[in-house]
C-alpha cells in the first residue's frame, strides 16, 4: 500500500549538500596540492643534491689525479685507497678495469658530459666510465655493489686510477616529507570541516524554520547575525514569514466577515419559506438553503485550512473510522471497517474526522459502498477504502484533488457536490505528514490509500 520508501540509498558520486561538496572540493584541491608539492620537492632536492654530489666528485678525481702522478709508483695504490671514502672509491693500476662496450647507458653519457663540463681537465685524461647491467663492478676484491659507476682516469705515464662511486641518487627525505605534507593537510581539512559546518548551521537553521513556517501557532524569528549573506537571507526570511502571517489575519478575519455576511440572508429566506402554504415549493426551497448553507461551510473550512489552530492529541484511529462508518449506515448507505481494534495516532482528531468522512462519503456516494480497512504498523497506519463505483480515468487521478473540481458535471442533491471533499481531505493529511492516493481496482471500482506516519 505504501509507496517507494523516501529513505532508500543511492551512491552518489558528488555529495548532495553543499557542506558535502565544498568538503570534497577541498580535499580534491589538498589531494593535488600534496603531490605537487611532493614531486616539486623530489625534482628540486635530486637537481640539487646530485648536481653538488657531482660537482664534488669530478673536483676530487682531479685532485688525486694529480697527488697520485707525483708519487712514486709503489706509492700509487696506497695513496689512492687513502683518498678514497664511502661515496668515491679510488685504487691505482697500471691497466683501466673499465671495458669499454659498445652500449652505452644515456645516463653515463650525460654523466661524462657534465663531469667534463665541471672539471675541463679531465676531458684530456682519457675519462672512461661503464656500469655493469647486473649490478656487478670488477673491482678487486670480488666485492659486490649495487647501482654503481666505475671509471678510470689516465695518469701522464699511461697508468690508470680507477675509482668507483654510487649512482648520484642523493638520500631521499620522501618519508619525511610524505608525513609533514600528510600532517598538514589533515589539519587543513579539519580545520575546513570545522569552517564548513561553522558556515552550514545558519542555512541548516534556515532550512528547519522554512519547513515549520505555516504550522498551526508556530512563529520562527531567525537571528540576524552572521556573515552579510547569512543576515541578508535571515531578514528575508523574516520580513517573509511577516506578510504571511499578516495575510493569513487578513484572510481569517474576511472569512469571518463573509460567513456572518452569507449566513445571515440564508436564516431570512429560511425563516420565509415557512411561510409558503405550498409545503412542495418549501421543501424544495430548504433543500437548496441546505445545499447553498453546505456549500459555503465547506468553501470557508477549506479556505481557513480546516482547524488549522486545533490541538493535536493523541487518538484511536478506529475509534474514529468506525463512529464514520457507523453515521453512513444509518443513513442507509454500505460501509463498514476491518481492521485491529484499536490504533493509536497524535493528531488533530477534528481534522482527520473531517478528511476520513470526506472519503467515506465520496465512497458512499460514486461507490455504493465503502469498505474501511487499517493496517497498524510500526512506524505509519496505513487506511484502504475500497468502492465498487466506476473508478476514475488515470488522467485524472490528480485532477480530482484540485479546489472545485468535479468529473461528474451534475449539481442534483444525489451525487453533486462542492468539488471540495478531497481537496480538503488531502490538505488535512499532507498537513499531518501524510500521504494519500487514488487506485483503480482491477476487478473495479476505486481504493483509497491514506498513510499517516507517526512521527513527523
Amino acid at each position: 500500500m505504501s509507496g517507494t520508501p523516501p529513505g532508500r540509498f543511492r551512491l552518489r558520486l558528488v555529495p548532495d549538500t553543499l557542506g558535502g561538496r565544498i568538503v570534497l572540493v577541498l580535499l580534491i584541491g589538498l589531494l593535488t596540492f600534496h603531490v605537487g608539492s611532493l614531486w616539486l620537492h623530489q625534482v628540486g632536492t635530486d637537481a640539487l643534491l646530485g648536481s653538488t654530489r657531482e660537482r664534488q666528485t669530478a673536483e676530487r678525481l682531479a685532485a688525486a689525479k694529480r697527488a697520485v702522478a707525483e708519487l712514486p709508483v709503489a706509492d700509487r695504490d696506497r695513496t689512492a685507497h687513502a683518498l678514497s671514502s664511502a661515496s668515491l672509491d679510488m685504487h691505482w693500476t697500471p691497466a683501466p678495469t673499465v671495458r669499454l662496450v659498445d652500449e652505452t647507458s644515456p645516463r653515463i653519457e650525460a654523466l661524462r658530459t657534465r663531469l667534463i663540463e665541471l672539471v675541463p681537465e679531465l676531458r684530456s685524461t682519457g675519462l672512461r666510465l661503464g656500469y655493469a647491467e647486473d649490478g656487478t663492478s670488477p673491482m678487486p676484491g670480488g666485492e659486490q655493489f649495487r647501482h654503481v659507476i666505475i671509471g678510470a682516469v689516465e695518469l701522464p705515464d699511461g697508468s690508470w686510477l680507477n675509482f668507483s662511486a654510487g649512482l648520484f641518487r642523493p638520500p631521499t627525505a620522501e618519508h619525511a616529507s610524505l608525513l609533514s605534507t600528510s600532517a598538514m593537510a589533515a589539519g587543513i581539512l579539519l580545520l575546513g570541516l570545522l569552517v564548513v559546518r561553522l558556515i552550514g548551521r545558519p542555512l541548516r537553521q534556515l532550512s528547519d524554520a522554512a519547513d515549520r513556517v505555516g504550522m498551526p501557532g508556530v512563529t520562527i524569528a531567525m537571528p540576524e547575525t552572521g556573515p552579510y549573506e547569512v543576515r541578508h537571507a535571515a531578514l528575508a526570511f523574516n520580513r517573509m514569514q511577516s506578510r504571511i502571517n499578516k495575510l493569513i489575519a487578513d484572510r481569517t478575519q474576511a472569512l469571518a466577515a463573509v460567513s456572518h455576511d452569507l449566513r445571515t440572508p440564508i436564516a431570512r429566506l429560511r425563516l420565509r419559506a415557512g411561510f409558503l402554504d405550498d409545503p412542495e415549493a418549501q421543501r424544495a426551497i430548504d433543500a437548496d438553503l441546505d445545499e447553498m448553507d453546505a456549500m459555503i461551510g465547506a468553501t470557508l473550512a477549506y479556505l481557513r485550512g480546516e482547524d488549522e489552530l486545533e490541538p493535536e492529541r493523541p487518538t484511536d484511529i478506529v475509534a474514529l473510522l468506525e463512529t464514520l462508518c457507523d453515521a453512513a449506515a444509518d443513513t442507509g448507505a454500505e460501509a463498514h471497517y476491518d481492521g485491529p481494534g484499536q490504533a493509536r495516532l497524535t493528531c488533530r482528531p477534528v481534522a482527520i474526522k473531517r478528511a476520513f468522512a470526506n472519503l467515506i462519503e465520496n465512497a458512499v456516494k460514486y461507490g455504493k459502498v465503502a469498505r474501511v480497512q487499517l493496517d497498524d504498523l510500526a512506524e505509519r497506519i496505513l487506511v484502504r477504502i475500497d468502492d465498487d463505483g466506476p473508478g476514475i480515468p488515470e488522467a485524472d487521478m490528480e485532477v480530482v484533488f484540485e479546489p472545485f473540481r468535479r468529473l461528474d458535471p451534475s449539481r442534483n442533491r444525489g451525487t453533486g457536490g462542492t468539488g471540495l471533499g478531497l481537496t480538503i481531505a488531502r490538505q488535512v493529511i499532507l498537513q499531518h505528514g501524510g500521504t494519500i492516493r487514488l487506485v483503480n481496482r482491477p476487478a473495479g471500482g476505486l481504493s483509497t490509500l491514506v498513510e499517516l506516519p507517526r512521527t513527523r
